[in-house]
């Protein structure tokens, strides 16, 4: 009965020392040790001071909409083949998983390769317009493309087949058509890629000339329903779309939005927005108003490629700036190109910090990892770490065997440059060491450095 004891009692003591050595499987702690707000990182008097000379400002808001309605105004595709259809290089010859995690069979890549209908490449040359808020993708499908689900950070949420969100209102140029006639490639001024027929609908001249006025509204949150006079509901949409403005009172904008026909062509309904939802592009371009956008987007859930309408980390950025006129590009290494690039790769961890803070402006920089890449807050002033706000997926974790994981965070959030080093199986100044550079964004000086 003793000898039984003691076996029970070494039990307890061997996996009370397992335990303590095993990692963590808490959260991340910057989600609780910081404010979860950008509002909350304004710098007094500073935050209602214009970033950009207004004179710049408008320049930047006027090469917004030109690269907006820039599909109406091209004759035809700019994309030669190989780049309309990347997506047979890059995923030919891997093995991708379909939506039950199971690997994807030869003859269903075979039968997606042939609804490309690439020897009529391209097939089209029409302006139309999207009517839904949808998405672009690589292949003429919705069903989604995983690498091995079993490796850290492949499997759901990334479709590699979800090239971007494409909100309702966007010009595009439709230049090909599936093999069976049900999804059309259009070029985008953010984007490229397939979606459905019925998600957009045929411009015509008229259409396009009482359309792109010179005068837009942007919307002030997310998931607002929109209603026209009669009180019909047209469409839910987002920050980061675009429309026609018609009219401003003090209580609300009437603008203009697209419909479908039953033929496919465009038609605009007018529709009233309260003003606490939408304003005239451009917003000014001052700290508080940058938060204020950010803000009605806090917490938002993360979505690889606009997966189900909601953002990866460079949809965030891109959405964030449209109200003020600024152009992102969609991927997050293009936008690490707009602007001026400060580049931090061969400093080591505590210099990027130092240099950041020297370079960054809060609000109006963007700290660029690559695959990745995060707005600048400023420096906390309690804790002195300065702070980002990026749509995270996840910090990379390490087991005791040297296995690789993900803490997960999956939504907008604010974080040091350490996120998740509270944990034992995060690796002191991992996300630091990646970081690459910080860019200033158009209209403001700096040093530039070569990348």
């Amino acid at each position: 009965m003793v000898r039984r004891s003691r076996f029970y009692l070494l039990l307890s003591l061997l996996l009370l020392l397992l335990s303590a050595c095993a990692p963590r499987t808490q959260g991340v702690a910057d989600l609780e040790r910081y404010a979860q707000t950008a509002a909350a990182y304004l710098d007094g008097v500073a935050a209602d001071a214009a970033l950009l000379a207004p004179g710049v400002q408008q320049n930047l808001d006027d090469d917004f909409d030109r690269r907006f309605f820039a599909p109406w105004h091209q004759q035809g595709a700019t994309l030669g083949a190989q780049e309309a259809f990347w997506g047979l290089t890059s995923y030919g010859k891997r093995q991708g998983f379909a939506e039950n995690l199971q690997p994807l069979s030869a003859e269903r890549w075979e039968d997606l390769v042939a609804s490309l209908n690439q020897d009529a490449y391209p097939s089209l040359a029409r302006p139309a317009i999207s009517v839904r808020n949808t998405a672009l993708r690589i292949f003429p499908t919705a069903r989604p493309f995983f690498l091995d689900p079993k490796l850290p950070g492949e499997g759901y949420p990334f479709d590699y087949f979800q090239n971007s969100a494409l909100w309702v209102g966007t010009p595009v140029l439709v230049t090909h058509v599936s093999a069976d006639g049900a999804w059309y490639f259009v070029e985008a001024g953010l984007a490229s890629g397939w979606l459905p027929a019925l998600d957009l609908a045929w411009t015509d001249e008229d259409f396009r000339r009482d359309y792109e006025t010179g005068r837009y509204a942007v919307l002030l949150r997310d998931d607002l329903s929109l209603h026209d006079e009669q009180g019909d509901f047209l469409v839910r949409t987002h920050i980061g779309a675009v429309f026609p403005l018609l009219e401003q009172s003090p209580e609300e904008l009437r603008l203009l939005i697209p419909l479908r026909t039953v033929d496919g062509r465009a038609q605009a309904r007018s529709v009233r927005v309260p003003v606490q939802d939408a304003a005239p592009k451009p917003l000014p371009l001052t700290p508080r108003r940058i938060a204020a956008i950010a803000d009605a987007m806090a917490g938002q859930l993360y979505g690889w490629g606009g997966l189900y309408e909601n953002r990866d980390c460079s949809a965030f950025l891109r959405d964030l700036f449209t109200p003020f006129g600024v152009w992102l590009p969609r991927n997050s290494g293009a936008q690490a190109q707009t602007g001026t690039f400060v580049d931090l790769q061969d400093l080591s961890p505590a210099a990027k910090k130092a240099a950041l803070q020297d370079s960054g402006i809060p609000f109006y920089s963007l700290v660029w990892l690559r695959g990745h890449t995060a707005l600048y807050l400023g420096v906390d002033p309690r804790s002195g770490e300065p702070l980002l706000l990026h749509n995270l997926w996840a910090a990379r974790t390490h087991d005791w065997r040297g296995r690789e994981g993900r803490a997960l965070i999956g939504r907008l959030a604010v974080t040091s440059l350490h996120p998740g080093e509270e944990r034992r199986d995060v690796r002191r100044n991992g996300f630091l060491e990646r970081i690459l550079g910080v860019t200033l964004l158009p209209g403001v000086e700096g040093k530039s450095s070569e990348h």
